[in-house]
């Protein structure tokens, strides 16, 4: 179980910007049409944000794994409909399937 809350510390500071800055819900994901790319969107419990994070998939080395698009700190929003219409205004293909 150790190396689980791990993963997830992980995650949560993914999403924050900064290690331990609470617990991060995953409230949405949604994929590009071609499968390549994803939009994480989040919820930050302690303090009410919420924000997003574009990742890439990366196939082509022995891990396949998704990679972030930009790294360090992650725009915050007061809600849910304010990180969508940010993401929706910087990653392009959003508009196909949201």
């Amino acid at each position: 179980m150790l190396l689980f809350e791990k993963i997830l510390k992980l995650f949560g500071s993914f999403f924050s910007g900064e290690p331990g800055a609470g617990t991060v819900l995953l409230v949405k994901t949604v994929h590009s049409p071609n499968g390549k790319q994803r939009v994480c969107f989040f919820h930050r419990k302690e303090d009410g944000i919420y924000g997003y994070r574009e990742e890439l998939y990366d196939d082509k080395s022995m891990e396949a794994v998704w990679i972030p698009m930009k790294h360090g700190h992650v725009e915050e929003y007061a809600s849910m409909d304010e990180a969508v219409a940010a993401a929706r205004a910087e990653v392009l293909w959003l508009h196909l399937v949201i």
